[in-house]
């Protein structure tokens, strides 16, 4: 029996190491998205963090200002959930499957 625990604690702690060595990997990898056909793009890390965001230039104009904003709004939340889709595909990489609970701040 104490062989047992001992052996889930190991288990429990190489998991643990896995999630933080996999937060820290989801810190330097990026997603990009574009919005109509490449007029903003957004790059966010995988720990869901906005890198940057272009806008072509072409497109800048006082006229424009509240489709440019819309734009910006919707591909942030689209690089935001791609991102979120990444770091919970990496996850059920070293979970096995296993649906880890909702934790914080985890992704």
């Amino acid at each position: 029996m104490e062989d047992q625990l001992s052996n889930l604690l190991a288990q429990a702690q190489k998991l643990q190491a896995e999630i933080t060595r996999l937060q820290e990997e989801m810190k330097t990898k990026t997603v990009e998205v574009s919005v109509d056909g490449g007029t903003v793009r957004v790059i966010a890390t995988g720990g869901q963090y906005i890198k940057d965001i272009f806008i072509d230039p072409n497109f800048i104009h006082p006229a424009n200002a509240k489709v440019i904003k819309s734009l910006i709004v919707e591909g942030v939340n689209m690089a935001l959930d791609k991102a979120k889709q990444m770091a919970e595909k990496e996850m059920k990489k070293i979970t096995g499957g296993f649906a880890m609970p909702k934790i914080p701040g985890m992704f």
